[in-house]
């Protein structure tokens, strides 16, 4: 073994797991139908070594790849190479050669992008020109979701993709490479900043899409840059980032939603509340802890505990302090009884929506009984509601039915209500 050796070198198994240790990656071994390969995360990125055959009758030529997706909101692809005997011809067909500014590094490489300023931004930088030119081949690029992912790739996502024909087994090659592409990716991404204290690129980190690329291997995740991003904007504390952590509330991403709430509760600014407070409703849980009750404390903590203890008093059949709320967020409680309905409090939520004149529940309160049916006490406060609230469409509107006057809330001892034994009671 040990002669082989010495004549061929240690294989690529050998040099990539040592490979994978020295950078703190992972080697996967193939089987018959997939290569090898080394992964490693660096940053908010998954980076991929591997091979790829391609086979042209009873000839076959193996390639080295390095690619990792990453989110390209500008669409900004460039393309870089060697130079050769053969770029002036390129050229004289109108291939595009961006200067940038280095006559070394001009001279010895092709640049192709799609706008010249950003391409002299990205080669602008020191340590990815050196690191470029180390490398005796290279083919380096942006590709878009057009070929080996295809509809894979969530909006905005592309990869950067290494290319080189036969098998890297050297060492200090394959080294490089790595950091080449964690350079490339934080100056593309990152504008080349150490963002761990830069606001505005924490919310673009935010904006980004969530999920997953996976072929065998998973190439790319959106989910945890984006929890890690509302978690930074939220011990900055800067009230810029209040309207993305405010657009995430929604997501489908449910720890993605808990931490911005408490992003939100961080920052305690007036503007979180109206986002906020529809998620009293809101009956999922993360972690051992619903939505419902973190939004409440993340209202509490802004000093909004009339709105809160309103609508929790509602959701267990008592209003009188809905009704006594003369507060500005109508609009807003209106959503979080709404949220509560089909769940937890669908009959006293109904009746708390028919006493605020809420016409625009109609809709929900309809769907809801079909599902229900009509029997129970909360089919019995939905009904009512909805009789209530076609009567009221039927009159003039008020020019702002939303908050319209509460004064005409039932009282939890009139007529048949749910059994509120079960449900939470409010604190504060």
């Amino acid at each position: 073994m040990s002669f082989f050796r010495s004549l061929f070198g240690p294989s690529k198994e050998q040099v990539w797991t040592q490979l994978a240790h020295e950078v703190e990656g992972r080697f996967l071994g193939g089987g018959l139908f997939s290569a090898d390969a080394v992964q490693v995360r660096a940053g908010d990125w998954i980076i991929t070594l591997d091979t790829y055959t391609v086979r042209t009758g009873q000839a076959s030529q193996t390639f080295t790849r390095l690619r990792a997706p990453y989110v390209n909101p500008e669409r900004f692809h460039f393309r870089i190479y060697r130079s050769s005997m053969f770029s002036g011809l390129g050229k004289l067909f109108g291939m595009q050669d961006i200067e940038v500014g280095h006559e070394v590094f001009d001279r010895d490489f092709i640049i192709q992008g799609t706008s010249a300023p950003p391409v002299r931004g990205l080669f602008g930088n020191a340590k990815i020109r050196t690191l470029i030119q180390k490398q005796p081949r290279i083919d380096l690029r942006v590709k878009d979701d057009e070929g080996w992912f295809q509809d894979k790739f969530p909006g905005g996502v592309d990869e950067l993709y290494f290319v080189c024909g036969g098998v890297i087994k050297d060492m200090d090659q394959l080294r490089g490479l790595f950091e080449l592409f964690a350079e490339v990716l934080n100056q593309l991404c990152h504008e080349g900043k150490a963002y761990e204290d830069d606001v505005d690129l924490h919310i673009e980190r935010l904006k980004g899409p969530g999920g997953r690329i996976e072929s065998r291997l998973l190439l790319w995740e959106g989910d945890e840059p984006r929890r890690n991003a509302a978690e930074a904007l939220g011990h900055l504390g800067d009230a810029k980032a209040v309207p993305v952590l405010a657009s995430v509330l929604r997501d489908v991403d449910p720890e993605l939603r808990a931490k911005a709430i408490a992003a939100l509760a961080r920052i305690s600014h007036q503007r979180a509340v109206r986002p906020l407070i529809p998620l009293l409703g809101d009956t999922l849980e993360v972690d051992g802890q619903r939505i419902r009750s973190r939004a409440a404390d993340a209202l509490r903590n802004m000093g909004e505990h009339a709105v809160v203890d309103a609508v929790l008093e509602a959701f267990e059949g008592r209003y009188e302090l809905l009704e006594a709320y003369d507060g500005d967020h109508g609009g807003s409680i209106v959503l979080a009884l709404t949220e509560a309905l089909g769940g937890f409090s669908s009959g006293h939520s109904a009746r708390a929506l028919a006493g605020m004149h809420a016409v625009e529940a109609l809709p929900r309160l309809r769907e809801v009984l079909r599902r229900f049916g009509k029997r129970g006490a909360d089919a019995q406060g939905i009904m009512e509601a909805i009789e209530t609230l076609e009567s009221r469409a039927s009159l003039p509107r008020p020019a702002d039915s939303v908050d319209a006057p509460v004064e005409t809330l039932p009282r939890a001892a009139q007529g048949p209500g749910a059994d509120t034994s079960r449900l939470p009671k409010a604190s504060g």
